[in-house]
């Protein structure tokens, strides 16, 4: 999944995109979990990257690149223990690429998102009494990207966002800026990535049900 999300950031060179992650998760603590990686907003500036193969000194991976990057990662996801049912997408017409998975526990869900940073014991996700979970995120932008000011418009047009089901209600948010559905049974949560590099708790979260 590293490579995957260095593969966004190669993008964000030339355009802005949109990272939601989306989670449905379920009592006994198994769920599904989806990864998007969305450029349609700049369709034309990424294909025209991919055409180029470089930017700004930095190497654009083509079509052939990112669908191997999507094979390996689904081929090392599905070794994991208690991870199953692995999907990739891609879509080459607007630039969309998902991850879909589905975990038997959160465990087998760090697991896979250790695979980020390639870190062994770092949590991304830890259950809660009542049923929910609390994510702490981390994600691997490089320092001399965040750090560039001519960068900054792009980085200020990407967002992430985390859109999280669970089968219960929703008690309690940890995150302010978290938004709770209607059925009180979804939250969703949005920032810039430029707000998130400056502040690399505004995507944390802990949910209660």
């Amino acid at each position: 999944m590293k490579k995957i999300l260095i593969m966004a950031i190669c993008f964000l060179l030339t355009s802005c995109f949109e990272i939601t992650e989306r989670i449905k998760h379920h009592e006994d603590q198994s769920g599904e979990y989806s990864l998007m990686i969305d450029f349609s907003k700049s369709w034309l500036k990424t294909k025209s990257a991919i055409f180029l193969g470089e930017v700004d000194g930095e190497k654009i991976p083509d079509e052939a690149e990112i669908n191997k990057k999507l094979d390996d990662f689904k081929k090392m996801a599905s070794a994991i223990e208690g991870i199953s049912n692995v999907r990739t997408k891609t879509n080459f017409d607007d630039f969309i690429f998902t991850i879909d998975l589905d975990y038997k526990n959160l465990k087998a869900l760090n697991l896979v998102m250790n695979s980020i940073n390639k870190q062994k014991d770092k949590i991304h996700f830890l259950p809660t009494e009542s049923g929910g979970f609390s994510r702490k995120t981390n994600y691997p932008i490089p320092e001399k990207l965040a750090n560039d000011p001519k960068k900054k418009s792009d980085l200020q047009a990407a967002s992430v966002i985390a859109i999280y089901t669970f089968d219960k209600n929703i008690k309690s948010v940890g995150n302010y800026k978290t938004k709770l559905s209607k059925n009180q049974k979804t939250i969703f949560l949005k920032q810039s990535v430029y707000d998130v590099l400056q502040s690399p708790n505004l995507m944390n979260n802990t949910i209660n049900l």
